[in-house]
């Protein structure tokens, strides 16, 4: 009787984590349909499903009471299945979608990107009162590619599930505003749908709300929206980098004990090497286009089975806490990237 009930006993790792995955994938499949649903119905994700994912988690946290088996479940989700998305995310990136943008155009997003992080990180750092990392998480879901960038940053810094719930949650639904008024610019400045689809590739958020604020200008606006927004894009492994060393703590108190490989793993983690090594691998066409592609979807799909357990672990008492503070640094950090991508198409006269 031990015998058959030990060959018929899930395995410890299964046990331990099993429930928590188990719910994260079934919360993400729905956010996922519920995303898709938005498209057919009109065109766009303007909810994207990453931020239905993690409202959806932390929902499930704050107004259920959920079992204590859940919690290893869903912080490995958050955790490894976050790292491995980003890893595949690499596979997507083209280094030479720079060339095709041209270097006045890349520059002038270099800077915002640059630019428009250690703006708010200071504006929220210094001037509010937020916590570095939760600045830093603000400033790169602004200035890089929104709710990705954040995701990916995070584990780089070690943030906690409540400064990602508040970067994502807050900027996600002022970003949504933009795609409302950002299309105001073109009769109110006389820009051209060129000039548009570079601002709106800076300005916004992320990715579907760069897509809905774009094309329902024009064509030829939304394509040059979405060529800016992957050139930003590029900026994401090298910022986890540089942003994971600065952010490191007391993790290098250390580092003299320890061996070469040891120490740069603590400041180059896995999947950022991993992240690199694939958009090498792209740019040098050995990942076929399609195949960057299907990377791609994997990785948004991890995504949001990811965010569903770092939504699980927010505490929306302490995410309330600052939400003010977070959404006057998201407005400043809007407004930074609009200012200076209006300023940079007139001075390059970038017209198109």
């Amino acid at each position: 009787m031990t015998s058959t009930t030990s060959a018929t006993a899930a395995p410890p790792w299964l046990q331990r984590y099993g429930p928590g995955l188990a719910l994260a994938v079934v919360v993400a499949a729905i956010a996922w349909t519920i995303a898709e649903v938005e498209k057919d119905l009109i065109d766009n994700a303007v909810v994207d499903a990453l931020v239905l994912a993690i409202v959806a988690g932390v929902l499930l946290r704050n107004l259920l009471s959920l079992p204590n088996a859940i919690d290893a479940g869903a912080k490995y989700a958050s955790k490894q299945v976050l790292e491995v998305s980003v890893l595949l995310l690499g596979a997507s990136v083209d280094v030479g979608q720079i060339v095709d943008a041209g270097l006045e155009l890349f520059l002038l997003i270099a800077f915002s990107v640059i630019g428009g992080l250690a703006f708010t990180w200071f504006v929220g750092h210094y001037l509010l009162g937020l916590s570095s990392r939760l600045s830093v998480l603000v400033g790169v879901g602004n200035s890089i590619c929104g709710n990705s960038a954040v995701a990916a940053v995070a584990p780089a810094i070690r943030a906690t599930p409540d400064e990602v719930a508040a970067a994502i949650g807050i900027s996600a639904i002022m970003g949504v505003g933009q795609i409302l008024l950002l299309p105001l610019l073109v009769p109110g400045l006389d820009l051209t749908h060129y000039q548009y689809g570079v601002v709106a590739g800076i300005a916004v958020y992320a990715v579907p709300q760069v897509v809905a604020a774009s094309f329902a200008v024009s064509s030829l606006s939304g394509q040059v929206a979405t060529l800016v927004k992957l050139v930003r894009v590029l900026f994401l492994g090298p910022m986890i980098i540089v942003l994971g060393l600065l952010h490191r703590g007391n993790a290098d108190d250390s580092a003299p004990s320890q061996s070469m490989w040891q120490r740069t793993k603590l400041y180059v983690p896995w999947f950022v090497a991993g992240f690199l090594l694939l958009a090498a691998l792209r740019s040098a066409g050995v990942i076929p286009e399609g195949s960057g592609d299907d990377a791609k979807m994997l990785s948004k799909l991890l995504f949001v089975v990811a965010m569903v357990g770092l939504g699980i672990g927010v505490d929306l008492k302490k995410v309330g806490a600052v939400g003010p503070r977070v959404a006057a640094t998201i407005l400043a950090a809007m407004g930074f990237m609009i200012i200076v991508s209006l300023v940079g198409t007139s001075v390059l006269d970038l017209r198109g």
